[in-house]
């Protein structure tokens, strides 16, 4: 049989960035994924910043970006390095495994979520998803079920600026897009959740885990 160090060093070493400003989690996860997937390279950055001015010299295959970066926003992180990098994939990596975040995280252009408490195998497989063209959400799929799983990015979108009230001109403002395909997505998301109005698809969000409880 072969050696697995020498047959790692035959195959090509899939390049991962990862944006986390906790220097130890970093070197952990670091260390653990390589040791379980050799044909797995990770760098770290502390900072978006970093990353971005990282991934312009070793050109990832996949960045990861911490939910909480310290004062900076790993959302917003997300759309950054689509802004700047739109051929490399995006995953949020975070502590809090909520529904509400990977559905956030996915209408902000991730292609992942993994929760910091996964253990490496199945860290490893959303990884091979994503760089196969796919997506890995997981904690959409086991807690949310199949509707919600299957709204698009930018139908979650909608629904986050439904939920803050926002009528259908001011989403078509705000992303930027026609009045008439707002509608259309509300359509496709009252289809979708089993919602009767506007009011009850905010309840069915909400049961689904796709929007934070009101208190």
């Amino acid at each position: 049989t072969l050696d697995r160090s020498s047959a790692a060093s035959d195959v090509y070493k899939r390049q991962l960035l990862l944006v986390d400003d906790h220097p130890l989690f970093g070197i952990g996860f670091a260390h653990a994924l390589t040791h379980a997937r050799p044909d797995f390279e990770v760098q770290t950055v502390l900072s978006l910043a970093q990353g971005v001015e990282r991934a312009a010299q070793c050109a990832p295959d996949i960045v990861l970006i911490d939910y909480r970066l310290g004062g900076e926003d790993g959302l917003e992180g997300l759309r950054l390095f689509g802004a700047r990098h739109p051929l490399v994939s995006r995953l949020m990596i975070s502590g809090d495994e909520e529904p509400v975040l990977a559905a956030r995280a996915r209408a902000a252009g991730a292609a992942g979520f993994i929760g910091k408490s996964q253990p490496v195998a199945r860290i490893a497989r959303a990884l091979d998803e994503v760089a196969a063209g796919g997506e890995s959400f997981d904690l959409l799929q086991a807690q949310t079920g199949l509707p919600a799983a299957s709204l698009t990015p930018r139908q979650l979108e909608v629904l986050l600026l439904v939920a803050q009230g926002r009528q259908n001109k001011q989403i078509a403002a705000e992303l930027e897009i026609a009045e008439r395909t707002v509608k259309l997505h509300i359509t496709a998301l009252l289809d979708t959740m089993d919602a009767r109005n506007r009011t009850h698809l905010l309840v069915q969000a909400r049961r689904a885990g796709l929007l934070l409880e009101q208190r």
